[in-house]
C-alpha cells in the first residue's frame, strides 16, 4: 500500500520571483491577478480581478504589476525536485506547482510521516514558500487533501480511524476543485451534478460507480477509480539531473558577507542529501550572489578531496568570504554544482572514532582559503631517469594510480641540489665519515646533449642516518642527492 505526500505551491507565480517587502505586488495572467503579496491583499487586491481593479485601488508609484512567468515556475519547480530528492527517490512534479513525494517507503528511515511532513514544511517555509499538504493512499487523494482546511495529517500505522477521517475530509471538498485540475472536461459533468443536487466531493462518492458512469462519462469515471485506489506507484523512480541547482531570495539586500552564512547552511543541506540520494561527491561548488534585477556574482569553493560534507564545505566557504568583497544590490544567493563524481568508499574502523581525526585534505583546504590556491602544492612523481627531474610541485592532487617501482632503494626527499662529498685515502666524508650499505645502482641519461652516467650508493652517517650519494663516472667525483628516512 502507498502513501503519498503532496505539496502544493497556490502562490508559485509570485515566490518564484525575487520578493518585494516594499511595495505591493501582484501576478498577472491574461489581465487578469492570479497571486499577490499581503501589501496588495491588504489594499483590496484579491485573485480574479483585473488588472483594471488592482490600479484602480492602489496608485501606480505604488503597485508592482508582473505578469506570470512560466518559464521561472518550471525552473523552481525542477529545483524543489532536486533539494526533495534528499528525502525520497521516489517523486514527480504534478500540475505544475505541486510535488508529489511517495513516502510509505520511506517510513522505517524517518518513523513518523507527520514529523516528516512538518520537517518539510517547515524548510519550504524558510526558503519563502507558502505549502498547501495533503497525505493520502494515491496522488489524487493527497492532492484533493492539500485543499482541505485540515492539515492532513496521519500517523504511520494507517489505521481504520485515520482512513475514515480522510474520506470525512474527502466528503467536505465542493465538487468544483474538479474544475481546477490542468487539462479536466469535468465543466458539463459537473454543472450536471450541480443542478442534482450534488455539490461536495462525498455526494459524489456515495452514488453507485455504474450511475456514474451513465450520468457523467467515461473520464469522470475513471478518475473516481484513481481517486479511490489503495495502490498507486510510479513506474520509475526520479531520474536526478547531472547538475545541481538551488537558490534562496532574501527580501533585503545584502551588505555584510556573514548575513549569507545561515542561507549558505541551507542550501548546502539540500546538496549533501542530493548528493547522498544519488551516492555522488563533488570537489567544486559555485556560489553566485544574486542581484534583484539580473546579473550576479561568483565564489568558486574548492575541496581537495571529493566530498558532500555540510559542514566542511560551509567552513571553506566562510573561510573564502572573508577574503571576498560584496557588491551591491544582493538580494539572493544560488548553489550551482556541475562536477560530480561516484562516491569512492573507504574502509573505516568499526571501534575507532574517526571523527577526532582531522582529514589531511580538510586541512589543506583550510590553509588554501585562507592563504590563497598557491600556498599550497603537492610534490608529485613524473617519469624520468635523473632523479632531479622525477620530482615536481602541483596544485593539483597527485594521481592515486600506483607509481613505477624503482629498482634498487631510491629517497623521496632529494636536496635541492647534489652537495659534494670529500674523498681522503679511499673514504667518503659529510658531516662525518661515510659508510656505503647498499650499491650501485647505475642511472644513465641524456647522451643526445651532454651524457650522465652515475653510480647511485645508499650510505649511513656516523649517527646512523641513510643518505643517497652517487659518483659522477666521468670525472670521479662524489655527491649527497637525497636523505631516506
Amino acid at each position: 500500500m502507498s502513501l503519498w505526500l503532496c505539496l502544493r505551491f497556490p502562490l508559485l507565480p509570485l515566490e518564484c520571483l525575487p520578493p518585494d517587502t516594499e511595495r505591493a505586488v501582484a501576478v498577472v495572467e491574461s489581465q487578469r491577478v492570479i497571486a499577490a503579496n499581503e501589501l496588495a491583499l491588504s489594499a483590496g487586491i484579491k485573485p480574479g480581478q483585473s488588472s483594471t481593479t488592482a490600479r484602480a485601488l492602489i496608485e501606480d508609484g505604488e503597485l508592482k504589476l508582473l505578469s506570470r512567468d512560466r518559464n521561472r515556475e518550471t525552473q523552481v519547480i525542477k529545483q524543489l525536485l532536486c533539494w526533495a530528492y534528499g528525502f525520497t527517490p521516489t517523486l514527480e512534479a504534478w500540475h505544475d506547482n505541486t510535488l508529489q513525494l511517495e513516502v510509505g517507503s520511506c517510513l522505517k528511515l524517518y518513523r513518523d510521516v507527520n514529523r516528516l511532513n512538518d520537517i518539510l514544511k517547515r524548510k519550504l517555509v524558510y526558503r519563502g514558500f507558502t505549502v498547501a499538504s495533503g497525505l493520502g493512499p494515491n496522488r489524487w487523494t493527497a492532492w484533493l487533501l492539500s485543499h482541505s482546511n485540515k492539515e492532513g495529517h496521519t500517523n504511520n500505522r494507517r489505521s481504520t480511524e485515520d482512513g475514515e477521517n480522510k474520506r470525512v475530509e474527502l466528503a467536505a471538498i465542493p465538487l468544483r476543485i474538479l474544475l481546477s485540475i490542468p487539462g479536466n472536461d469535468f465543466q458539463q459533468s459537473v454543472e450536471r451534478l450541480e443542478k442534482a443536487g450534488i455539490k461536495k466531493l462525498g455526494q459524489l462518492l456515495d452514488l453507485p460507480p455504474s450511475n456514474i458512469a451513465q450520468r457523467c462519462g467515461k473520464s469522470l469515471y475513471q478518475w473516481l477509480q484513481a481517486l479511490t485506489a489503495t495502490n498507486d506507484r510510479l513506474a520509475t523512480d526520479f531520474l536526478p539531473p547531472q547538475q545541481f541547482k538551488d537558490s534562496l531570495w532574501f527580501g533585503f539586500e545584502i551588505r555584510h558577507s556573514n548575513e549569507l552564512q545561515p542561507a549558505m547552511e541551507q542550501l548546502l543541506e539540500s546538496l549533501e542529501g542530493f548528493l547522498a540520494s544519488a551516492q555522488l561527491t563533488t570537489t567544486t561548488i559555485n556560489w553566485h550572489m544574486l542581484r534583484a534585477q539580473g546579473g550576479f556574482q561568483t565564489l568558486t569553493v574548492r575541496s581537495s578531496e571529493a566530498h558532500r560534507s555540510v559542514e566542511r564545505w560551509l567552513k571553506l566557504s566562510v573561510l573564502q568570504l572573508e577574503h571576498y568583497s560584496l557588491e551591491e544590490n544582493i538580494e539572493g544567493l544560488s548553489l550551482d554544482v556541475s562536477e560530480m563524481q561516484q562516491e569512492v568508499m573507504t574502509e573505516t574502523d568499526l571501534f575507532g572514532d574517526s571523527r577526532s581525526n582531522e582529514s589531511l585534505y580538510s586541512l589543506i583546504d583550510r590553509l588554501r582559503a585562507r592563504l590563497g590556491l598557491q600556498a599550497v602544492q603537492y610534490l608529485d612523481l613524473r617519469e624520468a631517469h635523473l632523479p632531479e627531474f622525477s620530482q615536481l610541485l602541483t596544485q593539483e592532487q597527485p594521481a592515486t594510480a600506483p607509481l613505477r617501482a624503482y629498482p634498487g632503494q631510491r629517497p623521496f626527499w632529494l636536496l635541492e641540489e647534489p652537495h659534494p662529498v670529500r674523498a681522503w685515502n679511499d673514504q667518503l666524508f659529510w658531516n662525518g665519515p661515510l659508510e656505503l650499505i647498499y650499491g650501485p645502482e647505475r642511472i644513465e641519461d641524456n647522451w643526445w646533449e651532454q651524457p650522465i652516467s652515475r653510480d647511485y650508493y645508499v650510505a649511513r652517517t656516523e649517527e646512523g642516518q641513510p643518505i643517497w650519494v652517487f659518483q659522477n663516472r666521468h670525472n670521479q667525483r662524489w655527491y649527497v642527492q637525497g636523505v631516506l628516512p
